[in-house]
């Protein structure tokens, strides 16, 4: 049976070379855009229309395909913001999408599937307030506590990734009986519309890093953050 990845924010950038590579590899991909036609077309491709900012938008998603009896193996949380909106916006998209989409679509994820939420070298724990960090690094932080801190919108983009790789290690471990294997995977500082024609990473080596963690081996890691295949910290 031929494996599903779904990839949010497919519309271009990062998560547009993702979502080309698996289909090249035999995936059929779902790709999550906010306007369907923005999609590209792949060889049994499906345009999934979703604005990751909105648990409304999440549900429909999550009923369209429980509806279909979909089932993935592949789960990207590749959609984010970068600048331009407020606090509150960056949090929304960035880190309650991906828990609020994650756990929605959980009943969806096959035993065994892989996970990945792309995060940025913004995230190390080296570039956020030690306030926010304390609060991510208690030891009974819940996914209700990250999705509370959503709405304090505690810093900008760099504590919102910091966020979304603490949540990967909560994912890991709430999907481990079921052999998940759940990672956030910085692409690095690439040539994209938010990294700018400067980065010194062309988009197929930021897209392969997040690859990586799609391609894990049964006993790969799991509840890391890593870029190009090595742990950030």
């Amino acid at each position: 049976m031929k494996r599903t990845a779904l990839v949010t924010g497919a519309s271009r950038g990062i998560g547009r070379e993702v979502a080309r590579e698996l289909s090249r590899e035999g995936y059929r991909v779902l790709s999550a855009v906010r306007v369907a036609g923005d999609a590209q077309q792949l060889p049994g491709g499906t345009p999934e229309v979703l604005d990751v900012g909105s648990p409304e938008s999440i549900e429909r998603l999550a009923g369209r395909l429980a509806g279909r009896g979909g089932k993935l193996d592949v789960l990207v949380n590749n959609a984010g913001v970068y600048r331009g909106v407020e606090a509150r916006n960056i949090w929304d998209v960035n880190v309650r999408g991906p828990l609020l989409l994650t756990q929605a679509l959980a009943p969806l994820l096959l035993d065994g599937a892989r996970v990945a939420m792309v995060s940025s070298g913004l995230g190390r724990s080296a570039n956020q307030d030690p306030r926010l960090l304390t609060r991510l690094r208690s030891e009974v932080l819940t996914l209700r506590d990250v999705e509370a801190l959503c709405d304090e919108a505690p810093g900008g983009y760099g504590a919102s990734k910091a966020a979304l790789n603490r949540l990967a290690q909560l994912f890991a471990k709430q999907f481990e009986p079921r052999h998940i294997l759940v990672n956030a995977v910085s692409p690095g500082w690439v040539r994209t519309d938010m990294g700018g024609a400067n980065a010194p990473r062309s988009l197929e080596q930021g897209a392969a890093s997040v690859l990586w963690a799609c391609r894990l081996d049964a006993d790969g890691p799991t509840g890391g953050f890593f870029e190009d295949g090595q742990p950030v910290e």
